[in-house]
């Protein structure tokens, strides 16, 4: 589980080795974005502190990350409609795993669990959800229920290995099988 003290950690050390605030972090960020993104990062925006120190977690495992304030980063938040919606779910579908940073600012998020299940319904029943909780120190604080449904996610050993990678994994080895005349 991700403590608040690594993720500020991880952000602290991304300051400093660009020299920038975390806000031209994010500026940065956005200028490289991509079409495909291993990991969806759904946050409360209340937690863009905490994000950059996530994401940069998140990276460190040779994944990309989509995050809407990076990647998005003209969304207006208090502008949001069927437009941004749209915008989220074309997002979400290019992402092969879902991972939901619960804290108390996600509890309180309109937006968090909207994610969470559109994006559950969209890949069901291939399970690549995840809650990513981000808690205080040794403290455990509970979920709300639906979360219970998901996987705690342990970046520390979390093999990324969506539906994509496995039935590529599968095909190539069925055509190996092929090539040299080997049965199952």
């Amino acid at each position: 589980m991700l403590t608040v003290d690594q993720v500020r950690a991880a952000a602290g050390a991304e300051r400093i080795r660009t020299s920038k605030s975390d806000k031209e972090i994010l500026e940065a960020a956005a200028s490289k974005i991509a079409d495909r993104y291993d990991i969806f990062l759904s946050h409360s925006f209340r937690d863009r502190d905490l994000i950059v120190g996530t994401r940069k977690l998140i990276m460190r495992r040779k994944l990309s990350v989509y995050v809407d304030c990076i990647d998005d980063g003209d969304l207006d938040r208090k502008a949001v409609d069927g437009k941004t919606a749209a915008r989220l779910r074309n997002q979400m579908r290019g992402c092969d795993t879902l991972f939901y940073a619960h804290s108390p600012s996600a509890t309180l998020s309109r937006w968090c669990p909207w994610e969470l299940g559109y994006f559950d319904a969209l890949q069901h029943p291939d399970q690549q959800v995840f809650v990513l909780p981000d808690v205080d120190g040794d403290e455990d604080y509970p979920g709300q229920e639906y979360l219970s449904l998901y996987p705690v996610i342990d970046l520390a050993t979390y093999k990324h290995e969506p539906r994509r990678v496995r039935e590529e994994r599968e095909f190539e080895l069925k055509m190996l099988r092929s090539a040299f005349g080997v049965r199952k």
